[in-house]
C-alpha cells in the first residue's frame, strides 16, 4: 500500500501524520538503548528515563538545536516507531515527506533525508517541506494569496521566523535558541541563587508550572528539589514565579533580536503588511503563559498564539501532502519526485 506520510522530525518532539487518517503520533523525541544499543523504549517511557538509567542502559535525545545529532539512535528510534504504527513492512513501506528547518546546512538536510529514507525501509523521500511553509500553512495563512505575514515558529531546540508573502518567503531565520535554553537558563539560576543543581526535566517542570514571559502573567510559587552543591543533601527550593521570568529573560532577548533581524531585511513595502498583521507565534514554545505580550510590547505589533501552537508543522504538513498543484510547487523544496 503507497501511504504519504509527513514527519516532523524536532529536538523535543516527533510527529508523524498519514493522508487520511491525521496525526498518527506525537511524543516527545526520546530513544533508550541498552549496552549493546538494543532499542528498549521511545517517545515518552524514554524521556522519563533521561537522566535516571544504570550503567548498562542510556536514554538519549537524538536531536540537538534542531538537527540530527546522533544519526544511527535516530535511525533506530523512527524505524520502530513507523514499524508499531503499521507503517513500515515487508510488503508495505511509506512515502514520506519530512519538513526541514530553514537555513541549514546540505549535510544537515541531508542527515534529516537520510534518516527517513533508512528508518522507512529504503524508500525515496518524496516531498522535502519548507517548514516555514509548513508552519504557515498550520497557523491557518493562506500561502498562495496572501499579504505579508510574519510567523514565528519556537521548538525546542531552535526559532524559525519567516515572512510569508505572494507564494514564496521574503525573509526568513533561524536561530539556535528555544526552550531547552529557557530550561537550562532556569537550571543555571537556580545553581547559581541558590547553589543547588537540579537537572533538565526538573527546569522544565519549573517552566511548565511557573514560568511566565510577562509580570501580568505570573503564577504562584512553585517548590523544588535538589542537591546542595555545599552540603551534598537533598533540599527543597521554592521559586518565585518572578524568579523563573528573570531567569529566562536573557533567553527571550536572544529570540526577540532574531525576530528584529529577520524583520530588518523585509522590504518596506512588506513592512507595511506585517505590522498591520502582526506575529503569529507558533511551536511547542508558544504556549509559554505571556509570550504574546512580551514580544508584543517589544516589537511594537499585535501579536497571537496560534490554535494548538506545537502541532502547527504537523498540521501544516498534513495539508501539504493531502494537497496537489501549486500548493506543492510553493510549499516544497524543488520538485517532486
Amino acid at each position: 500500500m503507497d501511504r504519504k506520510t509527513g514527519i516532523d522530525l524536532g529536538t523535543s518532539s516527533l510527529r508523524i501524520c498519514v493522508k487520511g487518517r491525521g496525526l498518527v503520533y506525537n511524543e516527545p523525541t526520546a530513544a533508550a538503548f541498552s549496552s549493546e544499543r538494543e532499542l528498549l523504549c521511545y517517545g515518552e517511557k524514554a524521556k522519563r528515563m533521561l537522566g535516571r538509567t544504570p550503567a548498562d542502559k542510556d536514554a538519549i535525545r537524538p536531536l540537538r538545536a534542531g538537527v540530527i545529532a546522533n544519526f544511527e539512535d535516530s535511525v533506530e528510534m523512527l524505524s520502530a516507531i513507523l514499524s508499531d504504527k503499521g507503517l513500515r513492512g515487508a510488503i508495505s513501506r511509506p512515502k514520506i515527506a519530512v519538513s526541514v528547518p530553514y537555513g541549514i546546512t546540505e549535510v544537515e538536510r541531508n542527515a534529516f533525508e537520510n534518516v527517513c529514507v533508512a528508518a522507512s525501509g529504503g524508500r525515496d523521500i518524496f516531498m522535502v517541506i519548507k517548514q516555514p511553509m509548513a508552519a504557515a500553512a498550520g497557523c491557518g495563512v493562506d500561502v498562495l494569496n496572501t499579504k505579508g505575514r510574519l510567523i514565528c515558529d519556537i521548538g525546542g531546540g531552535n526559532t524559525e521566523t519567516s515572512v510569508i508573502v505572494f507564494r514564496g518567503i521574503a525573509s526568513a531565520g533561524t536561530a539556535r535558541v528555544g526552550g531547552d535554553d529557557l530550561d537550562e537558563a532556569i537550571a543555571r539560576y537556580v545553581k547559581d541563587s541558590y547553589n543547588v543543581v537540579i537537572g533538565p526535566q526538573t527546569a522544565e517542570q519549573i517552566k511548565l508550572a511557573a514560568g511566565s514571559a510577562h509580570r501580568l502573567t505570573e503564577s504562584g510559587d512553585y517548590g523544588v528539589c535538589g542537591r546542595n552543591m555545599l552540603t551534598g543533601q537533598v533540599v527543597r527550593v521554592i521559586l518565585r514565579s518572578s524568579e523563573v521570568r528573570e531567569a529566562m529573560s536573557e533567553v527571550l532577548d536572544r529570540i526577540t533580536e532574531h525576530i528584529k533581524s529577520v524583520l530588518e531585511h523585509i522590504p518596506p513595502q512588506i513592512s507595511s503588511d506585517v505590522f498591520e498583521s502582526g506575529m503569529t507565534l507558533c511551536g511547542g514554545t508558544a504556549s509559554l503563559p505571556g509570550l504574546d505580550r512580551y514580544f508584543s510590547e517589544k516589537l511594537s505589533m499585535p501579536v497571537t498564539v496560534a490554535d494548538e501552537p506545537s502541532l502547527c508543522v504537523i498540521r501544516g504538513t498534513e495539508k501539504i501532502i493531502a494537497s496537489a498543484g501549486e500548493f506543492l510547487q510553493v510549499v516544497s523544496e524543488g520538485e517532486e519526485y
